[in-house]
């Protein structure tokens, strides 16, 4: 017979190790899901705004340890406009946290184990079936295995099979991230870089520096996705002529997806958050925060309702970072170069 949980949480990055963590110091006998082994590559820029460090201190009971951070672990946010570097500038009070994914989301699960969660690894999800509590099956080293529980949070990403399944007809739209990994002749820039410009991409291209090499990376609409790598070869010409950096040789080159558009923020009673929610800001491409709030009020939902459904409870607690992505939506897809430079020329003049 599979164990009964009180809460199972399907993936293991941020949003579940925040679940996972929560409802474990509270009492809930917790499970949390993982499909990756330790130090999981995972493509993504790793830049936190400087209001997560109190989020991080506040769910996980410590704070931000060194070797999960990148060689340049503080940097400032710097916006260039269409029309070029001189209008572009450093944004005031703007320091933000560099991560190396890798080590910074195995120490998450490993907080969320301390916290009192079961964490499994290398757990692949194959099928959830609902019948009064939620029926999880799993492959992990090839044995294949099922958990039961009362309640449910999928935290497994852009692609969420918790979603797919529990709600099948979702709409689930997508913004295309290409990104470079690239050497460097000289200084790296001191800058997490956003380039806002049509030329380069529909939405933003970035810089950022991580372990001695410069990451590059530039979105687009998965119908534009021919464009996403002759926008790259955009952005690194660019970056040469503004004197931004020399580049050199391309070490790593990939590509991935993030949610751009509708929102589902649970499924058959199941809750969802982070990417598996949509809740991603697509004028930034930034998750991480985003994934750990709604993975905290996902599990202070479930605590709080005990035998009533969290649903309502979450919709409410979420609402506001829901609304703020979807409001960013909505600029984002009106955006021309025009209303770039008023953008830029705002963030750029604040005190």
């Amino acid at each position: 017979m599979p164990r009964e949980w009180d809460l199972i949480v399907v993936g293991g990055g941020p949003g579940g190790a925040a679940a996972a963590a929560v409802a474990a110091v509270a009492g809930l006998e917790t499970l949390l899901l993982e499909r990756g082994g330790t130090l999981r590559h995972k493509p993504c820029g790793g830049i936190l705004p400087e209001i997560t460090e109190e989020l991080i201190e506040e769910v996980f009971g410590a704070t931000l340890p060194p070797e999960v951070l990148a060689e340049q672990w503080e940097l400032r946010l710097r916006y260039t406009p269409p029309s070029g570097e001189a209008n572009g500038g450093r944004v005031r009070e703007s320091r933000l946290l560099n991560v190396k994914r890798d080590h910074f989301d195995q120490w998450l699960r490993d907080r969320a184990a301390l916290a009192g969660a079961t964490v499994r690894q290398n757990a692949r999800v194959s099928d959830i079936d609902v019948d009064g509590g939620f029926s999880v099956s799993y492959s992990q080293r090839g044995e294949e295995r099922r958990a039961t529980a009362a309640r449910l949070v999928g935290a497994d990403g852009v692609h969420s099979l918790v979603r797919r399944r529990l709600a099948p007809d979702a709409i689930a739209t997508k913004m295309l991230v290409g990104q470079r990994l690239v050497q460097v002749v000289g200084e790296l820039p001191a800058d997490f870089h956003c380039v806002f410009a049509g030329m380069l991409s529909p939405f933003y291209a970035y810089s950022v520096p991580k372990g001695g090499l410069l990451k590059i990376g530039s979105g687009m609409t998965e119908e534009e996705r021919t464009d996403l790598m002759p926008s790259l070869d955009r952005f690194s010409k660019w970056l040469e002529q503004n004197g931004v950096a020399d580049l050199g040789k391309v070490v790593q080159q990939e590509g991935w997806a993030i949610p751009f558009g509708e929102q589902q923020l649970d499924a058959a009673g199941a809750l969802l958050v982070g990417d598996a929610a949509g809740l991603c800001n697509p004028l930034s491409g930034e998750g991480i925060r985003l994934a750990i709030e709604s993975g905290q009020l996902a599990a202070e939902s479930i605590i709080e309702t005990g035998a009533r459904s969290p649903v309502p409870d979450y919709r409410n607690g979420v609402a506001g970072i829901a609304q703020m992505v979807a409001a960013l939506h909505r600029i984002v897809l009106t955006t021309d170069d025009e209303t770039r430079e008023q953008f830029v020329a705002a963030e750029l003049a604040r005190p």
